[in-house]
């Protein structure tokens, strides 16, 4: 997950490190009035997940509330790369004499350092042109970032001596707040340096790692803002996303489509298949899911409660591979759990279910206790599980009862 500009320098910014002031604003008003709190002499930047906001044109000057209400006004609604410009960051011009480039992020063998002498809005142009001015160092994860090899690796840039200290001492720091985020990736462009050689970090973006948010819970809900993903969450992927989070074991993920079949189909390629067969039979899956092995039956409870209650959903195929690492007791138990909370009549809303493996007699006995489950016989297939739930609801929108 890509952090907006905000939210990464507020990450910095709690870290010590040297960002600039500035806030997120949501009108030219806002911006106008933040803008005169800063002093009158800033920057406008459009808040959104894309890259090269610079070359865009969404990144402007701006000095005193009306020049800055107007660029904000000529800024809002544009789009960058297909993401809506909602949001604007409005932060103090700092006067920059050099443009420097610093990063993070993996290497085959772990983390690893970029910098370059030649930072700015050209950098991609900047190390095809000036290669010299450019280093990369490999980090070792067991021992961690040190000084020295800060030293040697804006000396390998090219950087002079008497910046030497104080950047390299910058960059241990500015891993440290890569590593302790769980960032894939930290990008610092320009890194600049103003009319009194202080190091400044004006550009930042990072991605994390999503595992990894139970670390970071400051960020967990911010997947699901449209800021993020262009397209705001509803209330059943918050409840999947927060029942995540609660309960213990693997991962759920939750994503509601236009269709009417309801599924739950674990994750990986056996669902990708069934989704596509779906299509294909002429079906419209209402939404795709990606269910890890969980201890418990709240997690997959918490997936069938969002099936159940999203208003277009009509049937629900649960269709597995052989389960492995879960037993299919569990997740018939969640199933029983969501059918109780919602009110669901598997006479009327057809649940077709295949699902074999450890558990599997348990699981056909607590299936058999709610009348219209159908439970496929073992060896039905993949195709005759979808088969199954395409004929059930085309039968249901006929005016017709489950089988």
């Amino acid at each position: 997950m890509r952090l907006l500009e905000n939210d990464t320098k507020a990450w910095l910014r709690e870290l010590g490190l040297p960002v600039p002031a500035g806030a997120a604003v949501n009108s030219p008003g806002e911006a106008g009035r933040q803008t005169e709190l800063l002093g009158g002499d800033t920057f406008l930047k459009a808040l959104v997940a894309a890259g090269r906001r610079g070359k865009a044109g969404a990144v402007r000057p701006a000095k005193g509330r009306e020049e800055a209400e107007s660029v904000a006004r000529e800024l809002s609604g544009k789009e960058i790369e297909g993401s809506p410009i909602r949001q604007l960051y409005v932060e103090t011009r700092i006067p920059i004499v050099r443009e420097l480039y610093l990063s993070f992020s993996f290497g085959s063998f772990g983390p690893k350092a970029f910098a370059s002498t030649s930072g700015g809005i050209d950098i991609e142009e900047s190390f095809d042109r000036n290669p010299r001015d450019t280093a990369v160092l490999e980090i070792d994860p067991r021992l961690g970032f040190r000084p020295w090899e800060a030293v040697r690796l804006w000396e390998d840039a090219g950087l002079e001596s008497k910046l030497l200290p104080e950047l390299a001492a910058l960059t241990v720091r500015t891993f440290e707040a890569f590593r302790r985020a769980d960032a894939l990736m930290l990008e610092i462009n320009p890194l600049a340096i103003d009319d009194n050689g202080q190091p400044w970090l004006v550009g930042a973006m990072m991605e994390v790692d999503d595992n990894a948010l139970f670390r970071n819970l400051q960020w967990a809900d911010l997947a699901f803002t449209s800021a993020y993903s262009g397209i705001a969450k509803n209330d059943r992927e918050r409840m999947v996303a927060a029942a995540d989070r609660k309960f213990p074991g693997g991962a759920v993920r939750y994503t509601e489509l236009s269709g009417n079949i309801g599924l739950m189909v674990a994750g990986g390629g056996a669902g990708l298949l069934q989704h596509d067969m779906i299509v294909a039979a002429g079906g419209a899956p209402a939404n795709h899911t990606d269910i890890s092995p969980t201890p418990t039956p709240e997690k997959p409870a918490a997936v069938f409660e969002a099936i159940f209650s999203n208003p277009r959903t009509r049937s629900l195929l649960i269709g597995y591979n052989f389960l492995q690492m879960a037993p299919c007791d569990l997740v018939i138990k969640g199933l029983l759990i969501a059918m109780e909370r919602c009110h669901v009549d598997a006479r009327r809303l057809p649940i077709v279910v295949r699902l074999f493996g450890p558990g599997e007699d348990e699981a056909r006995a607590l299936a058999a206790s709610k009348p219209g489950i159908h439970y496929l016989p073992r060896g039905a297939s993949l195709a005759d599980g979808v088969s199954a739930i395409i004929a059930a609801t085309q039968r249901v929108a006929q005016g017709g009862s489950a089988p």
